[in-house]
């Protein structure tokens, strides 16, 4: 059977579904790039917040319509709002982001003629050591663990990846160096919470990013997001592993709100200063660090004060990027039943701190204007030209280049999210 697959979500996600389409191309059927070629499509969703949630479900209902598709429901808004798909409409299976493996199982029954074909499983696999259909040619994802040992107020993700899986470090270096041995060039290690990675079984992360800088040959590592309250208890040794070259400079700590009771009634496990003695950190040990972190705008309880605290601390960190995130309440959190606060104020905050967020961005890109350094080529650019990541994970647009290829770079432009450069030489 030819196979399409779409995905919602973050790049674990993205992670899921090549090992679903790795599964599936074992069994002998056939992932194809054009959704009009597919006999079966795959929909791996994401649940993390409403505006996303409602998107998956659109298209979900848009896809059901087609005729002669045969539909399957992956990922995980099986496991945190099973009603929702089943009024989307009528599908042919449902599997979870725990169900992977049985994804060859379900197409045959599918292909049987029996409708609905349900596994709706919920135990942690090891995924590492699955099948993979690599979708890009350059980058390379690969699982640390799932779950996480946080408990959210707003989260529902947990619902679906549970409590902290971590995957076997040998197994996880094995997938690594057999990545790089097949020309992939960028590392990206991700999980729920990659700080917390190793809790469950002894290990750590400092130990795993140590393991992995040993290898041979030339390519670049991007540790994905981190929560500050599991950066706490490995700092030192966190720092000190980012120091290897084939670590990208790339911080993503998700502070999620300036004002120290909006962090309690969120359950965060910090404190705005602890969030500040990690920023300082890792800013003092690397001069051209690429910080990133995420605002939930409009949490309730939050009020101007509240939100004027998050601008203050915004200024102060001056971060390269910022995910900002209208609140919305997802199903059976504990925020869900807070007393919410008025829509129109959260997309007044929203746009005030994007404008903010977007004037800070340019004012810091302007001070690579000139430089030349190396980047990295991975991808192609979404209006033409190429992506290409320079040593802290900072994007650079390229007009000509080869995918791959570890280039000498001239920034020439900024924008506020991304810098315009040249290939030297």
């Amino acid at each position: 059977m030819r196979v399409y697959c779409e995905t919602f979500g973050c790049t674990m996600n993205l992670g899921d579904t090549e090992l679903i389409l790795g599964h599936l191309k074992e069994a002998g059927h056939e992932p194809v790039n054009n959704l009009n070629e597919a006999e079966i499509i795959v929909v791996n969703t994401c649940g993390v917040k409403g505006p996303t949630q409602r998107k998956v479900l659109r298209r979900l209902k848009e896809l059901s319509k087609m005729n002669g598709k045969k539909i399957i429901v992956a990922g995980c808004l099986p496991l945190i709002d099973l009603p929702s798909i089943e009024r989307a409409g009528d599908f042919a299976g449902i599997i979870t982001c725990h169900s992977i493996n049985l994804i060859s199982k379900v197409v045959d029954q599918i292909c049987m003629g029996k409708r609905d074909v349900r596994a709706i499983e919920r135990k942690p696999l090891d995924k590492p050591c699955m099948p993979k259909f690599r979708l890009g040619k350059v980058s390379a994802i690969i699982s640390v663990s799932e779950g996480c040992v946080s408990n959210c107020s707003y989260c529902s993700v947990k619902f679906a990846r549970g409590r902290l899986h971590s995957f076997n470090p040998k197994a996880i270096l094995d997938e690594v160096r057999n990545a790089v041995k097949n020309g992939y060039k960028e590392i990206l290690l991700t999980s729920q919470d990659m700080a917390a990675y190793g809790l469950d079984v002894g290990e750590n992360l400092p130990g795993l990013l140590k393991s992995i800088c040993s290898l041979g040959e030339k390519f670049k590592v991007r540790v994905g997001m981190m929560n500050p309250a599991n950066v706490k208890g490995i700092l030192n040794s966190l720092l000190a592993a980012f120091d290897n070259e084939k670590i990208y400079k790339f911080l993503h700590l998700p502070v999620q709100s300036g004002d120290d009771g909006i962090l309690a009634s969120m359950r965060r496990g910090y404190t705005v200063d602890e969030f500040l003695k990690i920023v300082n950190a890792f800013k003092e040990r690397f001069e051209d660090l690429y910080l990133a972190t995420d605002i939930i705008v409009g949490f309730p309880g939050e009020g101007e004060m509240e939100f004027d605290n998050t601008v203050k601390l915004i200024k102060e960190i001056e971060p390269d990027k910022v995910n900002i995130t209208r609140f919305s309440p997802m199903p059976r959190t504990e925020a869900a039943r807070m007393k919410q606060v008025e829509g129109r104020e959260v997309k007044r905050r929203s746009r005030k701190l994007s404008e903010i967020c977007r004037a800070i961005g340019y004012e810091k890109n302007k001070c690579y204007v000139g430089r030349i350094t190396e980047g990295l080529v991975v991808e192609g650019g979404k209006r033409g030209g190429y992506v290409a990541r320079l040593p802290n994970y900072k994007p650079v647009i390229l007009g000509n280049a080869k995918l791959g290829d570890f280039v000498k770079v001239k920034i020439i432009r900024p924008e506020p999210t991304y810098l315009l450069g040249e290939v030297m030489g």
